[in-house]
């Protein structure tokens, strides 16, 4: 019988419900394991006050946390990995950063297939490149991803993100905008991939996984959105840098820099961001190859060390 390990981490568990939908449709002949991790302390959800903004160094750095030990036994050979994460402040959530630099992830991965199960509000190319460069020191051959986003847009998705991460509500905000998060359709939906994944598996072929998966919608791509998210990156690295400077998670003498970015965030999303995506549109003819290249290689698998 094949074995597949799912690993996830997921605070509102909108990403379980999309791995839950996907291994649905998997064949009885795979055995299934699920691993979800486990943060020491444990994430709140809903966040409350500045905690949200105090994971966001360590977010960008990929700076490991502790965490509880793994329930699986490692010494089990998989025939497959999943792992499914959200996306915070453009990169990989703590725990799974935590997870992926762990012996454990290397006895686990090594030499295995593996494939990314990403929930996100529509930012998640930039994560998925870290994940790309963990899972490869790991051992892991990333063979496949799905990325289910927010169809909102983009300010919205914004305003109803925010008021679910810090209520723990998934409601229509001042009962006027939609509700927050991956639509239910979208997730009920996920169950198409579970067929094509699980052949892939029976018959241990996966070289093709993620051309089959994109057929079915794995990957859907907004090209400003990812100009976008590149610039985003690169930015909040600078301020991870100089909030880490003023010390670790928790520690008071780095509040005020954090209040700082708290700040400088909302001006970029909601003032310089559409003024960012009007050049964008504007200039976009000039750099049509470049930017329909880039688009082909987030929505694959394989990993470059430069990008463009």
């Amino acid at each position: 019988m094949k074995k597949v390990l799912v690993i996830t981490y997921s605070q509102s568990g909108q990403t379980d419900e999309i791995i839950e939908n996907i291994i649905s449709g998997f064949d009885e002949k795979i055995e299934l394991y699920i691993e979800k991790l486990k943060p020491i302390p444990e994430f709140p959800f809903p966040w409350n006050g500045m905690s949200f903004y105090d994971a966001m160094p360590e977010s960008v750095e990929m700076i490991p946390s502790d965490m509880q030990p793994l329930s699986v036994d490692i010494s089990i050979d998989f025939d497959l990995i999943i792992l499914g994460y959200p996306i915070w402040f453009l990169s990989p959530p703590i725990p799974l950063t935590t997870f992926l630099k762990s012996k454990e992830a290397v006895k686990l991965l090594s030499g295995k297939p593996v494939i990314t199960v990403i929930g996100a509000r529509n930012m998640w190319v930039m994560a998925q490149e870290d994940i790309k460069i963990m899972i490869k020191e790991a051992g892991g051959e990333l063979k496949g991803n799905i990325a289910l986003t927010d169809r909102n847009y983009n300010l919205i998705s914004v305003v109803t993100i925010v008021h679910w991460l810090m209520t723990g509500k998934k409601d229509n905000y001042l009962g006027i905008f939609p509700k927050p998060g991956i639509s239910d359709n979208d997730i009920s939906n996920a169950d198409r991939f579970g067929q094509v994944i699980s052949d892939a598996v029976l018959k241990d072929e996966y070289e093709n996984l993620q051309e089959k998966l994109l057929a079915l919608k794995a990957v859907e791509l907004s090209q400003n959105i990812v100009s976008t998210e590149q610039k985003g990156k690169r930015i909040f690295t600078i301020w991870a840098r100089f909030i880490l400077k003023k010390g670790g998670v928790g520690d008071k003498a780095r509040v005020f820099r954090l209040k700082m970015f708290k700040w400088y965030l909302l001006f970029i999303i909601f003032a310089a961001s559409p003024i960012a995506s009007l050049i964008f549109y504007i200039t976009w003819p000039l750099f049509f190859v470049r930017i329909r290249r880039k688009m082909k290689y987030y929505s694959g698998v394989k990993l470059k060390v430069k990008q463009e």
